[in-house]
């Protein structure tokens, strides 16, 4: 009986891909995702779901990615509270107030992960609205979001270890999520420029518009159960 090779961290990396079915779909679904949007997503809904990684694995692995260099670059949780009670007279606020807003500040340590997740349903709902002539069902703008935002969190990933030295990159990075996000649209949705750029901006109004609301009801009930 053959002896197994050593195990290393090449192994460990290479099992974890495994596991994540990213081994042989990763590097194609980023390059295709970043040069050809529209044709690749247009792939995995109709033709072919097996050269390009799954939507949500691809998803999970971004978000995970940008939580772990936040975590690492970022104050959060205690530290970012200290900055907010630096910026902001707590002392002046309603008692319920200031506890809700060490709460939220505390959970964006704790719950990262489901916090930077949480616009995904009111994007989809934003696109589904605004490009329904497209005959794209809900599920399928959840799809079609999730690999558009996985490329947006890659790039976040690629300025996040450079904030504290060059905080005007985040200049930059706005401009580039702006541009691949109207270019991304734009060719999934097969919509000219104008009205292309007019209807992707529009989409992320009301998912802005939607994630605000349902964090505001959200903490309104809050609220209320700590005024009883």
């Amino acid at each position: 009986m053959p002896t197994p090779e050593r195990i290393t961290l090449r192994t460990i990396f290479n099992e974890l891909l495994l596991l994540a079915n990213l081994e042989k779909g990763l590097g194609y679904t980023l390059k295709m995702l970043a040069i050809a949007p529209g044709r690749s997503i247009r792939e995995y809904l109709y033709e072919n779901r097996q050269r390009m990684t799954r939507p949500f694995t691809l998803l999970v692995l971004t978000a995970t990615a940008a939580t772990f260099l936040t975590l690492q670059f970022i104050p959060t949780g205690e530290a970012l509270w200290e900055d907010v009670q630096n910026d902001i007279d707590v002392q002046q606020l309603p008692e319920q107030v200031a506890t809700l807003l060490h709460w939220f500040t505390i959970a964006t340590k704790q719950y990262m992960n489901l916090l930077y997740l949480s616009s995904l349903p009111g994007l989809a709902l934003a696109t589904w609205a605004l490009f329904r002539n497209k005959d794209y069902n809900f599920a399928e703008h959840l799809v079609i979001n999730s690999y558009v935002f996985s490329m947006q969190t890659i790039f976040y990933c690629l300025y996040v270890p450079f904030l504290a030295s060059a905080p005007w990159l985040s200049i930059l990075l706005a401009g580039i999520l702006t541009l691949y996000t109207l270019f991304a649209y734009m060719k999934i949705f097969d919509e000219k420029i104008l009205p292309g750029a007019l209807k992707s901006i529009g989409a992320y109004l009301l998912a802005q518009a939607i994630s605000t609301f349902l964090l505001l009801l959200v903490g309104l009930l809050l609220f209320a159960w700590l005024s009883i």
